[in-house]
């Protein structure tokens, strides 16, 4: 049924909880996973040119590292089943929905915080725009 499920992570709590839905299932269908990691593009813009160049390489690094480590601690949870990790860089929504159709994913895993009202108007939703535009099916995981 699901062959190769994607599941990208950004560092919170949801996304670790969706993270472990997925591996569960993948666990049980034998299934194999990749961890996605997308370095945000849109908080590496700085308004002063110069500063900005060396400051985003730093943040760039260090959102990076952070991506690895998150990630990696993932992979670590993963047991019998095969994963891959994927560190991209670009907007969020764009990348998830481009990878998912360039590794041919069968299923996308995600958390969604459940914004609701002005907060989803205001912050948007990446779990939304994923679901609207992913050529394949996407399994949204709610807070606990």
């Amino acid at each position: 049924m699901y062959e190769n499920i994607l599941i990208p992570v950004d560092g919170s709590e949801v996304s670790a909880n969706a993270a472990r839905e997925g591996l569960n299932l993948a666990g049980r269908l034998g299934s194999s996973v990749t961890f996605m990691y997308v370095v945000d593009v849109s908080i590496l813009t700085m308004p002063d040119a110069e500063t900005a160049m060396v400051n985003a390489d730093i943040i760039r690094e260090s959102i990076v590292k952070q991506g690895n480590e998150v990630v990696d601690a993932l992979m670590a949870e993963a047991g019998g089943v095969k994963t891959e990790k994927l560190i991209v860089e670009g907007d969020v929504h764009e990348e998830i929905v481009r990878v998912s159709g360039e590794r041919k994913a069968d299923l996308i895993v995600m958390g969604t915080h459940g914004r609701r009202g002005i907060n989803r108007l205001l912050l948007g939703s990446v779990a939304e725009s994923v679901a609207r535009r992913a050529h394949c099916a996407v399994l949204l995981v709610r807070p606990r």
